[in-house]
């Protein structure tokens, strides 16, 4: 039994297992004597047995272990698709990225807006190659829509102004009795090569209230003084102008202008008012709404000329009232 004892301790330390192994045979030879010759084959017999399942034993757990490290090993070798392969919504992510850029730098693809250019087929339509604070890049000309604060995706020394570009208007001279608003010094130009007849800016005797008399000569109550889009550029500026509906595609450019001031496409008009047809005299104003139709017109006149007015702080704005547009055709 002793033996055996020592056997079973000698096996779970599988390097000294020989050596201990054969001390525990010879042990087994010389301390059994009183047993007799049969005790001692026994006990051989029964040690051998024991030493036959414990390498059994051994060489099985050994197996095992090398197994074991081979599949670490393999483990640490092969790719690790949990880290490697991220979840469903990254790679969306990564590839909506990848196909962003790619459709950026795509043949054919137009370029946006202070993009580099070299010529103005590689920009999207209506916009140019030319030069802007930025470089040579994509930009707009006067009237194209803009985003930028400084104006850097209008050509040349354009500015971006209520979202288009244009320049800023000269202020002229601040006299009285009345000056024009340099926006629509703009407009009487546009006028002229239409061949629409001009009206007038500045109001007569008649006009003892509202856009056509200069602020300085207006109580603080007038309508057309309301508000801090009213605040003055200039206290002698007449800010309305009358427009003779006397070209062929007049009336179109008043339904066109009602629609861009609707679409606020052209910005800061206080009032129109005009037909559509010459006889029914319609009124429109941010009070009043823009309404396609607007609502009836109760003063007189009107129905041969058409009256826009806008915002006396807006005067050294180009608000494009007229622009694009020609004796029998607008802009395209």
């Amino acid at each position: 039994m002793a033996a055996r004892t020592r056997l079973m301790f000698a096996l779970s330390a599988p390097s000294t297992f020989a050596l201990v192994a054969g001390c525990a045979l010879s042990e087994a030879d010389g301390t059994d004597l009183d047993g007799g010759a049969t005790e001692s084959d026994a006990a051989q017999s029964d040690v051998r047995a024991e030493i036959a399942i414990g390498q059994a034993d051994a060489r099985s757990d050994i197996a095992t272990s090398q197994v074991d490290v081979k599949s670490a090993d393999a483990s640490a070798d092969a790719p690790r698709t949990d880290a490697a392969v991220p979840p469903n919504d990254a790679r969306d992510a990564l590839i909506d990225v990848r196909r962003i850029d790619a459709s950026a730098d795509a043949p054919g693809q137009c370029s946006i807006a202070t993009r580099a250019c070299q010529v103005a087929a590689e920009c999207c339509s209506p916009l140019t190659c030319a030069m802007t604070s930025l470089g040579r890049v994509c930009c707009g000309n006067e009237g194209a829509t803009c985003t930028t604060a400084n104006g850097e995706d209008c050509c040349g020394d354009l500015l971006c102004l209520s979202g288009f570009c244009g320049r800023r208007l000269d202020p002229g001279n601040c006299v009285s009795p009345c000056t024009f608003a340099p926006a629509l010094v703009v407009e009487r130009q546009r006028l002229a090569s239409i061949g629409g007849s001009f009206l007038g800016i500045c109001g007569d005797a008649n006009h003892t209230y509202g856009y056509h008399v200069p602020a300085a000569r207006l109580p603080a109550t007038d309508y057309s003084m309301e508000g801090t889009l009213n605040r003055p550029v200039c206290q002698w500026h007449a800010a309305a102008i009358d427009i003779g509906m006397d070209w062929p595609v007049s009336r179109q450019w008043l339904r066109w202008l009602i629609q861009k001031i609707r679409e606020d496409d052209i910005k800061n008009i206080a009032e129109v008012i005009g037909s559509y047809d010459g006889q029914n005299v319609r009124y429109w104003s941010d009070e009043s709404g823009w309404a396609t139709d607007g609502r009836a017109y109760t003063g007189e006149g009107h129905d041969t000329w058409t009256h826009v007015a806008i915002y006396r702080s807006t005067a050294g704005e180009d608000h494009r009232i007229l622009y694009g547009w020609s004796a029998n055709s607008g802009p395209p």
